[in-house]
């Protein structure tokens, strides 16, 4: 278990130093907010594509081969993107970056594998805890790199070189040092062949979950992708100073998985610790469009924003996990990925297209999604 947080935490290190930059890099090669927030997207959408085909095939090979497979893709995206020097190359380089996304959604199911369901919301709040330190060192180290550059422009090659080197190193410790934790292989005598994917779906209450996974992750990459620009547009902050601003989010995304995220589960259940996450995720949208923009608004809005959500997915996963047979976790929590993913399509392109308009647009549909989500 330690190993397999560390690989996660040491990617997602490098995929928080992208973060910062990527929206004022599309406006150095003459995109705008729509075009920013939709380069997100294209991510998203190769990872809803892909991420259950990662989640089935981990089932199929083992955790451990399909999680390095996944590293190694990271690898060479990170390197295509450090180089890319127009909109078409960061477009291509970001589709490829979201197609070998699946990592996270083999790693739920590894620890789902040695993990009871007592004990199931907490080893998926583990994982975010190693999400959330790697995105509140990433997007500070992204900063400081994206200033870099001997004519002043923000430039992504050292960034992007960083991300491939974690990325490699991910991969070279999931190879040697993560154990295989699959509980059997397709055709293996233990478990017979597995199951057809769409078992999985129709298990009593999957689909309403599949779909809060949707709505809760369009709230969510609405705040994320919207807030650079925001930041700019409102406060003036360059990509190193919005890169601090979500590094605080990540160590208030840390502490509250690490510490709070399982104690809630244990007093008062996923359900209910879903709700307060929410509201506080409701609260946090709140502040921004009610207060007056200031350092102190954003301080206070967005690591509420980030870590209300922060109780959300991992009560999500565990219910789905709870509901799913052992030889078809990876499956189950990949397919959970996608629709994640799908979410985080439709959202970063509804925030850019609003904030144009209006920059409070896109935390008022934020509101509404985890209204919804709450209700």
């Amino acid at each position: 278990m330690p190993v397999i947080l560390f690989a996660v935490f040491i990617d997602l290190l490098g995929f928080g130093i992208i973060v910062p930059i990527l929206p004022f890099l599309t406006m150095k090669y003459g995109g705008d907010p729509l075009m920013g927030t939709a380069l997100i997207s294209i991510y998203s959408l190769t990872a809803f594509i892909m991420g259950p085909v990662w989640g089935r095939l981990s089932d199929k090979i083992g955790r451990r081969p399909a999680l390095a497979f996944t590293f190694f893709g990271a690898t060479i995206a990170y390197v295509a993107l450090g180089f890319a020097e127009s909109l078409l190359m960061l477009f291509i380089a970001r589709a490829m970056s979201g197609a070998t996304a699946g990592n996270i959604g083999i790693v739920m199911a590894a620890m789902a594998d040695v993990s009871d369901e007592a004990n199931r919301g907490k080893a998926m709040a583990k994982i975010g805890a190693a999400f959330g330190l790697g995105f509140a060192f990433g997007p500070g180290i992204g900063g400081v790199l994206s200033s870099v550059d001997a004519n002043g422009d923000v430039n992504i090659l050292y960034a992007g070189l960083t991300a491939a080197a974690l990325s490699f190193t991910a991969m070279i410790l999931t190879a040697v040092f993560v154990p295989e934790t699959s509980p059997g292989k397709h055709g293996s005598r233990e478990n017979g062949p597995l199951p057809h994917w769409t078992t999985v779906v129709r298990q009593p209450g999957q689909i309403l979950l599949f779909a809060m996974f949707i709505i809760t992750a369009i709230g969510q990459s609405i705040s994320f992708s919207i807030a650079p620009f925001w930041a700019n547009t409102m406060l003036g902050w360059d990509a190193e100073m919005v890169g601090y601003l979500m590094m605080m989010a990540g160590v208030c995304v840390f502490f509250l998985q690490m510490f709070a995220v399982g104690p809630l589960f244990k007093s008062v259940g996923e359900i209910r610790a879903l709700m307060i996450g929410v509201t506080v995720h409701i609260l946090g949208c709140l502040i921004l469009v009610c207060c007056e923009p200031t350092t102190t608004t954003a301080v206070i809005g967005f690591p509420l924003i980030m870590g209300g959500l922060t109780l959300a997915f991992p009560a999500l996963n565990s219910l789905v996990s709870r509901r799913t047979c052992k030889n078809q976790q990876g499956t189950a929590l990949g397919i959970s990925n996608g629709f994640s993913a799908l979410g985080r399509i439709a959202g970063p392109v509804a925030a850019g297209t609003v904030f144009i308009a209006n920059e409070a647009a896109p935390f008022y549909i934020a509101v509404g999604a985890a209204s919804l989500v709450l209700v």
